[in-house]
């Protein structure tokens, strides 16, 4: 028996318990039946969402992977005649590319006319006895290899890898690891260019020296290399022989033993990460011995999956930089083979090739430290990489002799070249963790007078750039001399060719960007232009939807294929940004909460209407109630809104209170008294609803700017004043000011009154960003024919299918010319630009 004294918690008489308990059974029951039915309303939307994915311009990009660029057009010639005339008729930029092994974009630019020069590849003259051939740019080292192996040559000076095509190679001035000798400059007998009018000017450092000088390591600033004439050398036996030391050790044994060698043909010595305290040094010698590997030239068709392999082990593994220096190499260069020469340099990029470079790649870097200032150098750079935990798979120690006069030389005296091979991730965090190093490390390798090679990723400052290259101004001077268009141009020379000299290209120092990086109020994350885009979608979908009900019953509105679009759209923008930018977790959750409201209200709406809505519409003859018309302007009044505010600020009370202030009796009062009710439900459910979501959302993101800052050129007093909706922040430098646009509506009116208004306004870039999405709306059967920007994807409306919706990604450079062009075409409505 229970003691009457024990406290017992009050819940009401058991027949009360009972009914509430029922209910809240009832409750939850009608919740996950309607979490169930969004969920496959959603799922049945995606699955029905046609969406397309244009092609677009052509793209180029390099081995990295991290530097797609598109361009107007490409061409492969395979004459001289065909270049010629390409360059003569062409008035646009133009860019030169080979086997694209550069890595930061020196082979295109946006627009371009990209001439491939791979099939360009003919072998035009050969003379064994003295020693010469004669080739087309486009031909590749292992070519030239195999075509002189049989009468006993090889070639003098190239690089580790024999995939890169000659042009290429003299574009950069490539270097190998061939002793006593260095840049490729030095086995060149003379070049055949075409300039920027078609003119064919045979350079020699005798003969129209200053080209000759400027073309080799001009990285195709100047002209199209288009054949070249090379010293070879006798294609020898060599043994090799491999010393382990500390590095300490290392420059005295190269000076000692193999820098006077007679007989040492190659030399590399392989510096071990992550303690950077030893080498393995390399040499490969003359040997009158037999060779001990019967190939002449390393099979093409080789496999190397077990290099790929190890080269994940060594990055990827906790120990694998320990297993590589203490079980791999020990085996890899165990005893003393002899092979040809042309066996050792036929070497192919293959073994480096990764099977995937979406989420990381494998870069090179290369620094070049006068041979006197090594062992002050060492422990510098073994400090930063350190400090940066910078995943280093390896560091090839070089030698060059000094170049003998290009006007970009990287071996201003003799040096030793430090190649670094490392990993990377390909987000943006990953590129700027990239840049602090490298800049860092330059900063390093310019206080010991040495340099740092342009192949690379552009990451260098200005001043860094002209500091590793005092005589860049030489070459820009002869820039302006015979390409006064600026007509030859490459992300390279996009970033260091000086803004005053180039074709509608303007560029801010480096010291005015570090500025601006370092206002609170400036920079936003790029991934932004894209996460915003799904809750825009909400936006136009309100505005269909009161487009839709002014003379429809919302019975026939596609709710579920506006569902799908909404989750496509938000599938999209996270995969373009999910390996190239930080995840944004915040905006994440923003975007689940109102998507999956957005998704709950089309599908409670989407069953109701075509139940009891669709019943009171029949009884009304289809015939719109005073309540329908009611909805519709408060739908439309919403839609305005949204475009403006968040949506949960929108006054749903009002709009309750405005509904019962229609008369209780009219026309159709079936349909009349049923709106009336559902209306009711519908207004006082979001505006509680709203109030949550409000809490909710800003506690998880949190508040928002008003406007949005902007580098622009061509921003006069009179702008200004004509254009009150922007605030002129100040002036950057002589052609840069710093402005301050309206967010949303107000910043896309302002592009486009500009693009359609004749200013000269240009935009640098916004809130730090060089790329923006802007999405429009044109007609199913509309392609976007331009260069400049590049369409994502393509929906077709829910309401009209015979129209569509774009997505399209834009440089901001050309964001102004894009939006003018779309709004020439007639047919096309650009509805957003998303300002991050």
């Amino acid at each position: 028996m229970p003691n009457p004294s024990s406290p017992t918690p009050h819940l009401g008489p058991p027949r009360l318990r009972d009914v509430i308990s029922k209910a809240l059974a009832l409750i939850v029951g009608l919740l996950l039946v309607v979490i169930g039915l969004t969920f496959a309303a959603a799922v049945w939307g995606v699955l029905g969402t046609s969406i397309e994915t244009p092609a677009g311009p052509p793209l180029v990009d390099d081995v990295s992977q991290l530097n797609p660029i598109p361009v107007a057009e490409i061409i492969t010639p395979t004459t001289t005649a065909e270049i010629v005339a390409a360059v003569s008729r062409h008035s646009g930029p133009i860019a030169v590319g080979g086997g694209r092994y550069s890595m930061g974009g020196q082979t295109a630019t946006e627009g371009a006319l990209q001439i491939d020069m791979r099939q360009f590849n003919r072998i035009l003259a050969f003379d064994p006895a003295r020693k010469i051939i004669t080739v087309q740019s486009g031909v590749r080292w292992r070519q030239i290899q195999e075509y002189v192996d049989s009468a006993g040559l090889s070639v003098k000076i190239m690089q580790t890898y024999a995939d890169f095509t000659v042009g290429g190679s003299l574009s950069v001035n490539v270097h190998g690891r061939y002793v006593g000798l260095g840049p490729l400059i030095l086995s060149v007998r003379s070049l055949e260019v075409v300039l920027t009018d078609g003119t064919v000017v045979v350079a020699s450092p005798d003969e129209h020296a200053e080209i000759f000088y400027g073309v080799v390591g001009g990285y195709g600033g100047l002209g199209v290399i288009t054949s070249a004439t090379l010293d070879l050398a006798d294609n020898v036996r060599v043994r090799r022989r491999d010393r382990r030391m500390p590095i300490t050790q290392y420059k005295q044994y190269f000076f000692d033993s193999v820098r006077t060698s007679s007989t040492a043909i190659f030399h590399n010595a392989d510096i071990y990460p992550p303690s950077y305290m030893r080498v393995n040094a390399l040499t490969y010698s003359i040997t009158p011995d037999p060779v001990t590997v019967e190939d002449r030239l390393i099979p093409a068709n080789k496999s190397y999956r077990v290099n790929r392999f190890m080269f994940w082990v060594i990055s990827e593994w906790p120990f694998g930089k320990a297993i590589r220096q203490y079980l791999v190499d020990p085996i890899l260069w165990r005893g003393e083979p002899v092979t040809w020469r042309n066996y050792e340099a036929s070497y192919t990029v293959a073994e480096l090739e990764p099977r995937s470079r979406e989420k990381s790649t494998y870069v090179l870097q290369e620094y070049f430290i006068p041979v006197n200032r090594f062992d002050e150098f060492v422990p510098q750079m073994r400090q930063v990489l350190q400090r940066h935990n910078v995943n280093v798979i390896n560091i090839s120690v070089r030698h060059a002799k000094a170049d003998p006069g290009s006007l970009l030389a990287w071996a201003r005296t003799e040096v030793f070249a430090f190649v670094i091979y490392y990993k990377q991730g390909t987000g943006d965090a990953a590129r700027e963790a990239v840049r602090a190093w490298t800049q860092e490390l330059i900063e390093k390798v310019i206080s010991f007078d040495g340099s740092y090679y342009l192949p690379y990723q552009i990451l260098a400052t200005e001043a860094q750039f002209h500091r590793a290259y005092p005589r860049a101004h030489d070459f820009f001077a002869l820039k302006r001399r015979v390409d006064p268009t600026n007509k030859f141009r490459n992300k390279l020379w996009d970033r260091y060719y000086p803004a005053s000299h180039q074709v509608g290209a303007t560029t801010l120092d480096s010291a005015t960007r570090t500025q601006l990086r370092t206002r609170d109020d400036y920079q936003r994350p790029e991934g932004q232009t894209y996460l915003t885009h799904p809750e825009w979608y909400i936006v136009y979908s309100s505005d269909e939807y009161a487009e839709y009900l002014k003379d429809r019953l919302p019975t026939g509105f596609p709710y579920v294929a506006s569902i799908g679009q909404f989750w496509e759209n938000y599938r999209q923008v996270t995969a373009l940004t999910r390996n190239e930018r930080p995840f944004n977790w915040g905006y994440h959750v923003m975007l689940m909460v109102i998507g999956t409201s957005y998704s709950m209200e089309l599908t409670i709406k989407g069953l109701y209407e075509n139940t009891v809505g669709r019943f009171t519409g029949w009884t009304a003859g289809q015939q719109l109630a005073d309540e329908d018309r009611y909805a519709q302007r408060v739908a439309a009044e919403y839609g305005q809104f949204i475009h403006v505010r968040p949506w949960y600020e929108f006054d749903f009370s009002g709009g309750l209170r405005g509904l019962w202030t229609l008369p209780f009796w009219g026309k159709h009062p079936l349909r009349k008294w049923e709106r009336k009710i559902i209306l009711t439900l519908e207004y006082g459910v979001k505006a509680v609803y709203a109030g949550l979501i409000k809490v909710a959302t800003r506690a998880t993101y949190g508040s928002q700017e008003d406007r949005i800052h902007m580098v622009v050129t061509g921003w006069t007093d009179s702008l200004a004043v004509r254009d009150q909706r922007v605030r002129t922040l100040r002036a950057l430098d002589t052609l840069h000011t710093l402005i301050a646009v309206p967010r949303y509506d107000v910043f896309r009116d302002v592009i486009i009154d500009h693009a359609t208004g004749g200013t000269s306004l240009a935009i640098e870039e916004i809130a730090g960003n060089d790329v923006i999405l802007l999405t429009g709306v044109a007609p199913s059967t509309w392609t976007y024919r331009g260069v400049h920007g590049r369409v994502l994807y393509t929906l077709t409306l829910p309401t009209d299918p015979s129209r569509q919706r774009f997505a399209m990604r834009v440089s901001v450079r050309q964001l102004v010319p894009v939006v003018r062009g779309m709004l020439m075409d007639g047919h096309v409505t650009v509805d957003h630009i998303y300002d991050y």
